[in-house]
């Protein structure tokens, strides 16, 4: 349907290089009541049209709509002009427009803010350039400072609101509805040194996921995949029985087609779904989730059959493709690198899918007429889109559904359905990680509030993304180009642009590396140097540190390595402190610790044995394990070649003696780390 939006575009602004929203009668106002401003059938009406008149508003593909309804003729306007332009305008000519999320909440605060200036005796936003300037001073910060409930922001509780009002009021100059030259000066002194306040001290990070609650919600979630991968064939094979019975039944009611002609196959595929498939999309969700670093509307933004694999280099690599549609005209086909569990997770779930387009299909055919104009109009869209998250999993019906959030729009994605207790462990983690709290929405009721051994652990959408590039930095398995390319970063410079799709700067993406980098670094220094102390250290590296240690005790009056070229020790703490201070490039690798960082000629070698004897190379007994794995694999192999005819060995021989190197660094690595040297050293 043709919409008037570009009239009503003309008739509410100016537009000369900057954008000014013109100041219209009442009468004018009137004359828009019914211009449409957007008009499009989606999922959830099959016609839904908008005009500049009307209280409700939501752009096509939007969830969460947009209220205008001040009481207020001249102060809706605004806000409605002032919405229009910021969506399809921008801040100014030719500029670039805002996201529907961005500009809700703007609106949002400035529909607060005319409500408190009305309470006050003003008509409209440009009656603030009227007033003087001590009491528009008193107006703003008694709006930044008043309760809610006296219609506030109450940002003396809730900091963070602070910044909501600056976004918010820095439109009313930018549109021209205050166009006094000390109005932004002034939001700015009593809104800036709060703002900074409120980053230093009382914005909370998202907490990561600790270790033993992740193992935990991954073991649940492919446990139950594979439960469910077991029973599909027979859950399959049920559910087209009860095909049949909707094609046989003559019924009017769709709903209880199944159930008049195909009682026992229903039954089955009652207690089949029950047991085996009806939590499918929340562990297929959390498993996505887990293992991409996806955002929750990206997730909920992905298709049945989107999950592939291919073959690179002779592995295979498990990806699920999107499409990426909000920066660019075009929709751009876009993958995010899974791993083997998502990926089933999410073959399995479309496979599932795919039953319920069937049986839309059939009560489309045979049940047409008996269909409500909404439930024709659910399932053409619900048909064409194919969310993967977009349908409620019944016995009787195919119920497609909207995805919001997890939590909003489906009710079986909700993380809260995982009841897992924090162990003494997790807490140590989340206190290492500084995030040891229970919410970060200023309005959870949980805000900042410390977890307890024992207590559920909540788990949210955007902690599974944190928590994603945490695990990327820890275990040194990647760089900031691996973590740009995984989060879909459309520019590989330094200054290019994070979209909906990635961090929202890079500054924000560094300071994230950089928090987990620093607190990672240190525990690293302080496994290797406390492993020291034991005489339970190997590599190059470990060996001198011990030697150096034991120095420290030897009795000398000299220091440590006391020459004018290196650093001089006197005690534990120092070399810890040190070490901290200059390991910016510690590698964590599965066999060890490399401090030498991006210079190393053989990160990540398939071959550790290279290792040994480097001085910058540190195992602890955490590495142990690998070792031993090492040790067990290459005597296998070597077993195995000299099972061979005496001929055929002699086309392994260099493969032997790779074998032979890695043995021999394994059971020396072993040998170090099992055999215990206590070093008593001076810890001030």
């Amino acid at each position: 349907m043709k919409t008037d939006l570009p009239e009503i575009i003309d008739v509410i602004s100016t537009a000369n290089g900057r954008i000014a929203i013109n100041d219209l009668s009442v009468s004018e106002i009137d004359s828009l009541r019914d211009k449409i401003v957007w008009a499009y059938s989606d999922q959830r009406a099959p016609r839904a049209i908008y005009t500049f008149g009307g209280q409700d508003f939501r752009q096509r593909g939007i969830q969460k709509g947009l209220v205008v309804a001040t009481g207020s003729v001249q102060f809706d306007y605004e806000l409605k002009a002032l919405m229009l332009l910021l969506l399809h305008s921008g801040a100014r000519e030719g500029g670039t427009p805002y996201k529907w999320l961005s500009v809700t909440q703007r609106v949002r605060s400035l529909a607060r803010f005319s409500r408190y200036c009305a309470q006050r005796g003003l008509q409209s936003f440009r009656t603030l350039d009227q007033l003087p300037s001590l009491k528009l001073r008193t107006i703003l910060l008694g709006f930044l400072m008043d309760s809610e409930k006296d219609g506030g922001m109450n940002a003396k509780v809730f900091t963070s609101g602070y910044k909501s009002a600056r976004d918010a009021l820095k439109c009313l100059s930018m549109y021209a509805l205050v166009d006094r030259t000390d109005f932004a000066e002034l939001v700015n002194k009593l809104t800036l040194p709060a703002i900074d306040q409120h980053e230093a001290q009382n914005r909370l990070r998202h907490a990561i996921v600790p270790t033993g609650v992740m193992k935990r919600v991954i073991a649940e979630a492919t446990g139950y995949v594979e439960q469910a991968e077991a029973r599909f064939d027979e859950f399959a094979a049920v559910f087209r029985e009860t095909h049949r019975g909707i094609v046989a039944a003559k019924c009017v009611d769709p709903a209880a087609a199944v159930y008049s002609t195909a009682r026992r196959a229903a039954r089955r595929l009652k207690t089949l779904l029950y047991d085996y498939f009806r939590d499918l999309q929340l562990h297929t969700y959390a498993l996505v989730l887990a293992f991409t670093g996806m955002r929750d509307g990206e997730a909920g933004a992905l298709q049945t059959g989107c999950a592939g694999k291919r073959t690179e280099g002779g592995e295979t690599v498990f990806y699920l493709k999107s499409l990426l549609s909000k920066t660019d005209d075009n929709a751009i086909s876009l993958d995010w690198i899974a791993n083997e569990s998502a990926w089933r997770g999410v073959t399995l779930l479309s496979k599932v899918n795919e039953l319920y387009y069937e049986r839309a299909r059939l009560l489309q055919q045979h049940y047409g007429d008996h269909l409500t104009d909404d439930d024709v109009n659910t399932f053409a869209h619900g048909l064409a889109n194919r969310w993967l998250f977009g349908l409620r999993l019944t016995v009787f019906t195919a119920n497609f559904v909207r995805y919001t959030k997890g939590a909003d729009g489906i009710r079986a994605l909700k993380l809260s359905h995982y009841r897992i207790p924090l162990t003494a462990a997790d807490m140590v983690q989340l206190e290492e990680m500084e995030c040891n709290y229970r919410s970060v929405a200023g309005n959870s009721g949980n805000r900042g509030k410390p977890y307890r051994v024992g207590d559920p652990f909540n788990l949210t959408a955007h902690q599974f993304r944190h928590t994603f590039a945490w695990f990327i930095i820890a275990n040194r398995l990647g760089d900031l180009d691996d973590i740009k390319y995984q989060f879909k970063h459309l520019h590989r410079a330094m200054t290019f642009v994070y979209t909906e799709r990635g961090f929202k700067s890079l500054n924000e993406l560094r300071s994230v590396i950089e928090h987990f980098e620093a607190l990672v670094n240190g525990r690293s220094v302080n496994d290797i140097v406390q492993s020291a102390v034991t005489g339970r250290v190997a590599g190059g590296g470990g060996e001198r540190l011990k030697r150096m240690l034991m120095s420290l005790n030897d009795g000398m009056n000299d220091e440590a390595f006391g020459t004018e070229q290196q650093p001089h020790f006197k005690s534990m703490k120092d070399v810890i402190t040190f070490t901290t201070r200059h390991s910016e490039s510690i590698r964590g690798l599965p066999h060890g610790y490399c401090t030498k960082g991006p210079s190393c000629k053989i990160r990540n070698a398939a071959d550790p044995s290279h290792c040994l004897y480097c001085d910058t190379y540190f195992a602890t007994p955490k590495h142990l394990p690998y070792w031993r794995a090492i040790s067990a694999s290459c005597e296998a192999k070597i077993g195995r070649i000299d099972g061979m005819p005496h001929e055929a060995q002699d086309q392994f021989q260099a493969f032997r003696q790779s074998l032979e190197d890695n043995l021999f660094a394994a059971n020396k690595i072993i040998d170090q780390l099992t055999s215990e040297q206590l070093i008593t050293v001076d810890a001030r």
